[in-house]
């Protein structure tokens, strides 16, 4: 009977295995250390197929640094860890597709790389900026038994990360940007694999290490499938350098493949929403309720849109009855339409364009009689009006513009105060650039923004994105806001967001739809919810050891490996990614025979983890014919009822792939 391996998958012998698939003949045979004969990749009969492609010691252009390699050797490295479901935490547990992972985000890409690889439409993440203070994982590699036991004594007795666990790159410490990049290097590799074909990722960046991230991003997903930098004016006060006040980052966009990426839109382009566009609208309402005339409030709009801000709106300053709109060319045609209109102010024949109307004579009437066509009382040509309203959105632009201090005084409205947050409507509006069914990934969560604008934005469009968060559980700073507030860390924080953001936005779209005039369309309530995972070390004590280090009192554990106060539901769990069952998948708790049974995803998976299993127990799981079907070791009672479980399901469920654990 086979066993489910609960190691996350060994990426080095996959990749061995698509080369081999290519080169079948460098395939050789070698001895292990323990002197077992095993696979491996001749490297030499690998550069005779690739030719002069083949590196050898002439100088070449790389980019590298102290550790390179060994963030490499992190970014393929096994793990025997689990995410642990805690419900208690979670927002309608059962029917929610959107998940929140505490716990060192290296770890979370290695175990959801198990199910998600491919499947993850967007990435965006805003890591530390590596300004001296921010802390950097301490990842390490060959790690002894002393470091493993270390790093499991990281968190204090209620989950908090302690000092230990992470560290303050000071700039006085000689590998400063060397640091930065070994841990920034394998999430990279592992984000990558974790993105669709025609997947994006956004990585925002202040100018510490934006170089070293570009070059990271070219490295890893190939200078090829860079689409942009975004600059982002950030209006910040914060800094108080002597020389240049920087109020602006960077956020670096790249392509998992730019070519399939293109070919997956055809002739479709990205398009959001104008930056602050709705905010701009206000303004004009507010000048209409102060009574200026509409000249006057041309005259404060050509003012406004001098601001970065409202830079999208400059020549959006006219407006009648169907609102704001810009003059735009009828003209710019070389042999177009010559017969004049004429002009419903004076009544007389208007101008023509040098090369004509684009337009026919009866279209450019009708546009005339809908009042869609801009006159002059000077003899200047008409204008066609372009309404703001029918021109919403647009092809993102390189510069942006944001506020951050609306976020700030919202999360303080939702008590969930949080120093430099991301800025919403800067991630909401990357967001919508993706199809509305999409899986969004941060894995630098933070105070979950991203979470927070995929629920609006998909209220907004109707979309039915999905988020996956991953935040480190930070202890809160000692005498910081967040700690007066009662929050011990900054996953706290994260998903009392979600839960307040999500309770406001139902209780919004639920006030609207009770306003609705006949004929109106209800808007849906989004997803609100979310799985609360939290990873921890195996299920499972570690047996693999040799007879020498096993004490005679400890034989009789090890027939029952299960850790100490680990429940059923965490067995269940840790088998998930092994058979790439996704983390929202539904579990269903069954009563068969007086044993618990779990059928996840409609009986993609059965699983049971009681002892002393019964043929009876096992006949009825078989006859439900599942996909997958899991027992413990310590289900049975002797060989035979082991015997007897694979035998079952021969007879009566014959594709159904048995395991236990």
């Amino acid at each position: 009977m086979e066993k489910v391996d609960l190691a996350t998958a060994d990426i080095a012998a996959e990749n061995a295995a698509k080369l081999a698939e290519l080169f079948p003949d460098i395939v050789t045979e070698v001895l292990d250390e323990d002197g077992n004969v095993r696979h491996s990749i001749d490297v030499e009969a690998l550069k005779a197929h690739v030719g002069d492609i083949a590196e050898d010691k002439r100088e070449r252009y790389q980019f590298t640094w102290p550790g390179k390699q060994r963030a490499r050797a992190e970014a393929i490295r096994q793990i025997d860890k689990t995410m642990r479901p805690a419900p208690e935490e979670s927002v309608n547990w059962d029917t929610t597709e959107n998940l929140y992972i505490e716990g060192d985000n290296l770890d979370a890409l290695k175990i959801l790389r198990e199910t998600y690889a491919g499947k993850i439409k967007m990435i965006y993440i805003d890591p530390p900026y590596n300004t001296g203070h921010d802390f950097v994982y301490n990842d390490s590699f060959a790690r002894t038994a002393e470091e493993e036991r270390a790093e499991n004594g990281a968190f204090d007795e209620e989950g908090n990360v302690l000092d230990t666990a992470y560290n303050e790159n000071k700039e006085s410490n000689g590998r400063f940007h060397s640091d930065w990049c070994s841990m920034m290097y394998p999430r990279l590799v592992l984000a990558r694999d974790l993105l669709s074909e025609d997947g994006v990722i956004f990585i925002s960046i202040d100018d510490c290490e934006y170089t070293r991230l570009y070059t990271l991003v070219c490295n890893v997903f190939g200078s090829i499938n860079l689409i942009a930098t975004i600059v982002r004016n950030t209006n910040s006060s914060k800094n108080q350098s002597q020389f240049i006040s920087v109020s602006h980052e960077y956020c670096i966009v790249a392509a998992k493949d730019l070519a399939l990426l293109k070919a997956s839109m055809g002739e479709e382009k990205w398009g959001v929403e104008k930056n602050n566009v709705r905010e701009y609208m206000a303004k004009v309402k507010q000048l209409q309720k102060e009574g200026l005339s509409a000249d006057e409030i041309t005259e404060e709009l050509k003012v406004l849109t001098k601001y970065p801000r409202f830079i999208d709106f400059t020549n959006y300053w006219y407006f009648d009855e169907k609102g704001l709109y810009q003059k735009a060319d009828l003209g710019g045609v070389p042999n177009g339409n010559r017969e004049p209109v004429v002009n419903r102010i004076t009544g007389r024949p208007d101008p023509v364009p040098p090369g004509g109307f684009r337009f026919s004579r009866q279209k450019m009437e009708a546009l005339a009689d809908e009042g869609r066509i801009h006159f002059h009382t000077d003899g200047s040509l008409p204008r066609l009006k372009r309404y703001l309203a029918e021109n919403m959105t647009q092809r993102p632009k390189s510069i942006m513009s944001d506020d951050q201090r609306p976020d700030v005084n919202m999360l303080k409205g939702f008590s969930t105060p949080f120093d430099n947050p991301k800025q919403m409507a800067f991630v909401e509006r990357i967001a919508s650039v993706v199809v509305n069914d999409a899986i969004v990934l941060d894995f630098f969560s933070g105070s979950a923004t991203t979470a927070h604008a995929v629920m609006q934005l998909n209220v907004k469009d109707g979309g039915n994105r999905k988020f996956i968060m991953v935040q480190l559980p930070e202890a809160s700073k000692e005498g910081s806001e967040a700690a007066k507030a009662g929050y011990k860390n900054i996953c706290e924080i994260g998903k009392e967001r979600i839960r307040r953001a999500g309770a406001k936005i139902a209780a919004e779209v639920e006030g609207s739809n009770a306003q609705l005039k006949p004929g109106e369309e209800p808007k849906k309530v989004p997803d609100i919810g979310f799985r609360v995972l939290k990873i921890d070390s195996s299920n499972f004590e570690d047996v693999k050891r040799t007879p020498d280090a096993i004490q005679q009192d400890q034989l009789s554990g090890l027939a029952d490996n299960l850790k100490p106060n680990r429940t059923a539901e965490d067995i269940l769990f840790q088998l998930f990614p092994q058979f790439q069952i996704p983390y929202t998948a539904s579990v269903e708790k069954l009563d068969i025979c007086g044993k618990t049974v779990y059928s996840v995803d409609g009986d993609a998976l059965l699983a049971c983890f009681d002892r002393e299993v019964s043929e009876d127990v096992i006949r009825a799981m078989a006859e439900r014919e599942p996909s997958r079907a899991v027992l413990r070791d310590a289900s049975f009672v002797g060989d035979d009822a082991l015997a007897n479980f694979e035998e079952i399901f021969k007879t009566l469920s014959p594709e159904t792939e048995t395991k236990v654990v």
